[in-house]
């Protein structure tokens, strides 16, 4: 008898499987510390990553979600290695889940500094095109 994936001196061989590239809108936010419902979000004013659609169903790449937390980081002089912080389980109070233990609060403060954001820029692009319709039709 043959043996597969063993060698003649009885050691066997480790194959890695990929890391999963492609993540459910649920394991995305996950992935980048948020909350679903901030990672819906983003999503809604388009500050998020690119979405991916295969059979009607929404995905993320992996890679894309990483680029994000490192252009998020490096916009405020944050390194990845100091941004994470051990939280012992004596910090935690009991009545907290283990979601709310996995959000990263630096990832939900840039989340929110992106939303607002886009949500001044679009309010002055507003009263930009509004004040300027009304000059026109007043004068």
């Amino acid at each position: 008898m043959g043996q597969s994936g063993e060698g003649q001196s009885g050691s066997s061989t480790v194959t890695l499987l990929p890391v999963q590239a492609l993540l459910d809108p649920a394991q995305a936010a996950a992935h980048l510390g948020l909350a679903p419902g901030l990672f819906r979000a983003l999503g809604f004013f388009r500050f998020g990553p690119s979405k991916l659609k295969l059979r009607g169903k929404v995905f993320y790449r992996r890679v894309e979600l990483d680029i994000l937390r490192q252009d998020w980081c490096a916009a405020v002089q944050v390194r990845a290695e100091d941004r994470l912080a051990a939280r012992s389980d004596t910090q935690r109070h009991d009545n907290t889940s283990s979601e709310e233990a996995a959000l990263d609060p630096l990832m939900r403060l840039l989340a929110l500094r992106a939303i607002r954001h886009r949500i001044v820029i679009s309010i002055f692009w507003t009263m930009g095109i509004v004040g300027g319709a009304i000059c026109l039709i007043l004068y």
